[in-house]
């Protein structure tokens, strides 16, 4: 039938004209789980009657979700089942089929509702290309991608405004910078700033020192020491890392990340590429933002300098992964070697 955005799920929400099949995911997962909880309300009620409603969770009894498709409803429009969370990656050949089997089968009267509101199937390539395919054809798809910057910081004042605080663009801005772009974290750490914050504005301040600061931001922050030849501010910040006891896997890859990024920003500026093509052809979708900040971490450094450092994060990966080594001295060397090579790299 159609993929609704949320402002189209709100109007076919009122309508009531329910579809037979809804799948509700994507990476905004407050966004999921909002709109799976106003839809199963309006199908089912605010308390719903087990005669009809039936909700599965990750470990799905099939021969139960079956008969539970089936049901008629009893004093009521809808029979309503949901699936919420479905441990899609655990799924064998004979489960696809079993699962495509049971929602390709849902009777009038029905309302079958799948919907990822905390997880996203990483190893099953089969099972959710084929249910959207099929509910993209005969019921409804709601696919909550990432928000932009300007949408997320609306999202950020209207939550400071409810909890009777007022918050720049500016420092909204930093919030998102040091949390991350995840709505629940944002929603919960505006609150939560907004409980401590003394003065009727939340500062830059109030968010430095009360913000849960993301494995990401902590990275960008060390590639940014290193960049602009901190080596106090870098060491300092790994001294961090390492005392949270991150893992140097996860830092290794954000760290090469933030790298490429920077590289590629600056091999398109120089061939007269803009960033909207870069940000096209790599799929950064809303992510756009994080190559103007690479590209300002980065004016002061040569592309020979860029260069030379992914070679080097690339014989890190490879050494980090064929031998065994002591993690702490293996990130210090590491870093060591992209100071001298931006400082030797130095425009």
């Amino acid at each position: 039938m159609a993929v609704l955005t949320d402002k189209q799920m709100d109007k076919h929400i009122k309508e009531k004209n329910f579809a037979k099949i809804y799948l509700i995911y994507g990476d905004e997962q407050m966004y999921v789980r909002k709109y799976t909880d106003k839809l199963v309300t309006a199908v089912a009620g605010k308390t719903p009657s087990d005669f009809n409603f039936h909700s599965f969770g990750d470990s799905i009894n099939f021969d139960e979700l079956a008969a539970s498709v089936q049901i008629v409803p009893f004093m009521s429009e809808y029979n309503c089942v949901l699936v919420s969370d479905a441990a899609f990656d655990e799924f064998n050949a004979n489960d696809n089929a079993r699962f495509a089997d049971i929602y390709k089968a849902v009777p009038d009267g029905t309302v079958f509702i799948v919907s990822l509101p905390s997880i996203k199937p990483k190893k099953n390539t089969t099972v959710l290309p084929a249910l959207k395919k099929y509910a993209d054809k005969n019921g409804i798809v709601c696919e909550f991608n990432t928000l932009t910057q300007n949408e997320l910081v609306k999202f950020i004042a209207k939550w400071a405004n409810a909890n009777g605080k007022i918050i720049s663009q500016v420092n909204a801005t930093h919030l998102i910078s040091l949390c991350g772009r995840d709505l629940n974290m944002l929603k919960n750490e505006i609150d939560k700033i907004s409980a401590y914050a003394k003065g009727e504005e939340i500062s830059c301040d109030d968010i430095d020192k009360l913000a849960t600061v993301t494995l990401e931001a902590k990275v960008f922050a060390l590639s940014d020491a290193v960049l602009n030849d901190n080596a106090q501010k870098a060491f300092n910040t790994l001294d961090v890392l390492f005392y949270q006891q991150e893992k140097t896997a996860d830092m290794l890859y954000i760290l090469t990340k933030a790298y490429i990024d920077a590289y590629r920003i600056r091999v398109a500026d120089e061939s007269g590429i803009t960033k909207t093509e870069v940000a096209n052809k790599f799929n950064y979708k809303n992510r756009a933002f994080v190559l103007d900040n690479a590209k300002k971490a980065t004016k002061r450094v040569s592309t020979q300098a860029l260069r030379k450092s992914l070679d080097i994060l690339l014989q890190a990966d490879t050494e980090f992964k064929s031998v065994a080594i002591n993690d702490r001295m293996f990130f210090e060397k590491l870093i060591a070697n992209l100071l001298l090579t931006a400082e030797r790299g130095r425009i």
